[in-house]
């Protein structure tokens, strides 16, 4: 078998390839999930906080979140993306804008909570470090920082062929994969403290969006949690990683 190398992703082919998804909100991991997710962390959320939903996309997990009570703000790289979450809830007082990266380093602003919903698997590890710099930049030293992402994915499973350039791609543009020891360590590395990880599974959800009958959602979503009980070898396909900053590099400021 011919062995292909793999397409490395520079920072405008991710925004080009972003702007042209942001188009297909539907396409989004959080379109159909995002309720679930908000399900899930809730707990981890004080109420009435602010909330910054970091690689946000359109918008899927803002509509919910402020519908939960919450003060949000997203940031992400695409315009496209940025734009459509302006025009979705710019109009809204809980509602704190979207951003792109050089705009919130230097805006000041710090926050209760920060999602990083399905965002480090797409990231290098130069990208990575940035990352963390970031969240520490916007984060007091209680903030939560929640990150989600597939549970030791398969990457070579979603590759496709680029016919251009005859090398392989994550069709979800995915360039590293993640389990609960490595985000730990990468994490404990970083000087940041893991409060909680868990594996879960985002699409065993009581709360979906679509137009299923009721009754057929419930029974889906039973069926979901009850396959991990009768197949205890069965693995989740979701992480959820709750953390918090080292509270010696934070900043005493808050929004």
């Amino acid at each position: 078998m011919k062995a292909y190398e793999l397409l490395v992703w520079t920072d405008d082919m991710v925004k080009n390839y972003w702007d042209y998804e942001a188009q297909f909100p539907k396409k989004f991991f959080t379109y159909s999930r995002s309720y679930e997710i908000i399900r899930q962390i809730k707990a981890y959320l004080p109420d009435n906080c602010t909330v910054l939903d970091y690689g946000c996309g359109p918008g899927n997990l803002i509509g919910p979140l402020l519908e939960a009570g919450f003060r949000v703000a997203g940031l992400d790289a695409s315009p496209s993306a940025r734009k459509q979450v302006a025009d979705r809830f710019g109009n809204r007082g809980d509602f704190l804008g979207s951003f792109k990266q050089s705009e919130i380093n230097s805006s000041g602003l710090q926050f209760d909570a920060i999602i990083v919903a399905e965002v480090i698997e797409h990231l290098y590890d130069e990208q990575l470090d940035s990352l963390l710099k970031t969240l520490t930049t916007l984060s007091t030293p209680d903030t939560r920082i929640i990150f989600t992402t597939p549970n030791e994915e398969k990457l070579e499973d979603n590759y496709i062929l680029c016919p251009v350039s005859g090398k392989l791609f994550h069709r979800w543009q995915h360039v590293r994969n993640w389990s609960q020891v490595s985000v730990r360590s990468y994490l404990d590395s970083r000087n940041f403290k893991v409060i909680k990880s868990l594996t879960t599974d985002f699409d065993a959800s009581f709360i979906t969006r679509g137009k299923k009958h009721p009754l057929r959602r419930w029974w889906r979503a039973l069926h979901g949690r009850l396959k991990y009980l009768t197949r205890p070898d069965k693995k989740r396909p979701h992480l959820l990683v709750i953390a918090g900053p080292n509270p010696a590099n934070t900043r005493q400021q808050h929004l």
